[in-house]
């Protein structure tokens, strides 16, 4: 719900569009086109989803240029759809409660740390030894940076979150609660009947335009950089592993895992609940399905499916003929019934 309603031409203004009906019309709240009435707003990406409109009960729609509506309904044209909903929730939103700039009394600051004054340093925050916060940083309550970190320009770590020593981030970054980024990869020799850590001097690098959800982890490598490329974007609950080479502008959905020493190329996706095994290499803008599993590298493209992933084609025929097999049984049992049948005829000839 709004704090106050909107009239349509309002809405216009925020998300850059063109009315179409009455612009003086106000409406309350926006939603999904099966769950918006009367007073509602609602949008619509194509042509297909326009067509829903006309079972919808809302009374005004965000539809991009091009699209025709057959719908008795108040229209806001606009270039993109989801790009204007996404503007007018975030007007809708307001500020973010976030630290005010300069530091809380409470936080623990390195005397040798630098950090921007324009930066804003939340109550318990810890910055370590030579660690670097850059301008227009924040760092909410309980963020822990350590020693020789280099944070970029203009992020936003909520709370709890920990950076550890020597990892570097880029700029615009945003991390979600009680993610870990830098924490040892997990490494052990076997030995004498024990099992022994395996150091992880390395470090991590997140670069420019990253987004980390919540309670997800990006862990420091044995030598080098475990590397998450720009504009990637990672749910809550992820883990990537020692050494992963994570490319540009990739996805990954809650409960994926990398593990080490993978390599994701660019604009990858990864369903949520899927893993990747260690050692292997995924092309740019291959998509791997929910709660599937690779278990050796894939080229660019393609689109991947089940346990272990295989052509998506391939493995949604594999689970109909699977479904089928109660059937298939059934005809087998009945057929063997009737050959043994034959067959008992046969020999009291």
């Amino acid at each position: 719900m709004f704090k106050e309603k909107l009239t349509l031409r309002t809405i216009a203004d925020i998300v850059g569009g063109a009315v179409e009906g009455d612009e003086t019309l106000q409406v309350g709240a926006i939603g999904s086109l099966d769950e918006t009435g009367a007073g509602d707003l609602t949008y619509a990406i194509n042509e297909n989803k326009a067509a829903l409109l006309t079972t919808s009960n809302a009374t005004a729609a965000i539809i991009p240029h091009g699209v025709e509506v057959d719908a008795d309904i108040a229209i806001i044209r606009v270039d993109n759809a989801e790009a204007a909903f996404a503007a007018l929730l975030t007007h809708l939103a307001g500020p973010e409660d976030l630290p005010p700039v300069g530091i809380h009394p409470s936080a623990v600051i390195a005397p040798d740390a630098e950090i921007a004054d324009s930066a804003a340093i939340g109550p318990c925050a810890v910055v370590g030894a030579c660690a670097k916060i850059g301008a227009g940083t924040v760092l909410c309550p309980g963020v822990k940076i350590g020693a020789d970190a280099v944070i970029g320009e203009n992020c936003v770590f909520a709370e709890g979150v920990v950076v550890r020593h020597e990892c570097i981030v880029g700029n615009r970054v945003r991390i979600g609660c009680n993610s870990v980024i830098g924490y040892d990869g997990f490494g052990y020799y076997y030995a004498d009947g024990v099992h022994h850590k395996i150091p992880h001097p390395g470090n991590v690098v997140i670069e420019d335009d990253v987004e980390i959800g919540a309670c997800s982890c990006v862990d420091r490598s044995k030598w080098g950089s475990t590397r998450v490329g720009a504009g990637t974007k990672i749910d809550n609950l992820v883990q990537i592993a020692h050494y992963v080479q994570v490319g540009s502008g990739c996805l990954l959905a809650s409960q994926a895992g990398v593990a080490g020493s993978s390599k994701l190329g660019n604009f990858v996706v990864l369903g949520g609940s899927s893993g990747v095994r260690d050692n292997i290499s995924i092309g740019d803008g291959t998509k791997l399905g929910a709660a599937s599993n690779l278990a050796q590298s894939a080229g660019p493209g393609e689109m991947l499916l089940g346990t272990p992933a295989k052509d998506a084609k391939t493995a949604l025929r594999e689970v109909m003929g699977v479904a089928k097999l109660p059937d298939i049984i059934k005809r087998v049992k009945k057929l063997e019934k009737q050959i043994a049948k034959l067959e008992s005829n046969g020999d009291d000839k």
